[in-house]
């Protein structure tokens, strides 16, 4: 398994190989359902989870699309079950093949922008840096039981740069995200576009890191 390990071992994480044969983009959407569910049955409701399946080949299908674009970057992050346990050789007890030790529990894509569903919800697009597209933050989930171990911040840094002008939607009354991409320099827009689909009734919006929308630059022109 390629990648590399982060926090002193517990986790590995390795690019998605998207390639003819691999079973990385499968594992990908199954990890990603599964972080959806797990997510947001708790902050829009607890029906989420069966409308989100409903609409599994959608997700599915926008994964696919994103993992075969030449701009993506897409990682996953797999955690090892015998971390910290030793046997009486002084290895991991789980087994002889490294490649059993890990299984998923986080995950993180980054793209060009904008995607196509942002003009269906009447969402200007942000203007990109030195003619480049703006870089969107399409995904990044890490599974309960992976949380508060400083993994997230590590996917992000897999597939965004430190500082990278970049932009993500993020549903509103996720305070707990709001908070962990505040301190990483991303600024809420303070949009509230509708949520369709498993997503409603909640309402979403973007954080935005050295991106300006059009009528921020105007005002600042008139200032």
């Amino acid at each position: 398994m390629s990648g590399w390990f982060v926090g002193d071992g517990e986790f590995r994480i390795a690019p998605v190989d998207a390639g003819p044969g691999s079973a990385d983009p499968q594992t990908f959407i199954r990890l990603h359902l599964q972080c959806l569910e797990t997510a947001y049955a708790r902050i829009i409701d607890e029906d989420f989870g069966r409308r989100i399946r409903a609409e599994a080949g959608h997700v599915a299908a926008e994964d696919r699309e994103n993992l075969a674009a030449p701009a993506t970057r897409a990682v996953i992050a797999w955690a090892n079950p015998g971390f910290g346990q030793s046997n009486e050789f002084g290895c991991c007890s789980i087994g002889a093949d490294p490649d059993l030790w890990f299984r998923p529990v986080g995950l993180a894509l980054s793209t060009d922008g904008p995607q196509p569903w942002e003009a269906k919800v009447g969402a200007a697009p942000l203007p990109g840096v030195d003619g480049k597209p703006p870089r969107t933050l399409v995904t990044l989930y890490v599974l309960p039981e992976a949380q508060g171990r400083g993994l997230g911040g590590h996917l992000l840094d897999a597939v965004l740069g430190a500082e990278e002008p970049a932009y993500l939607w993020i549903i509103n009354g996720n305070d707990g995200a709001e908070r962990f991409y505040a301190r990483r320099g991303f600024r809420s827009l303070g949009e509230a576009y509708p949520g369709g689909g498993a997503w409603e009734p909640a309402t979403t919006g973007r954080m935005a890191r050295g991106l300006t929308r059009p009528d921020d630059r105007a005002r600042s022109g008139r200032d």
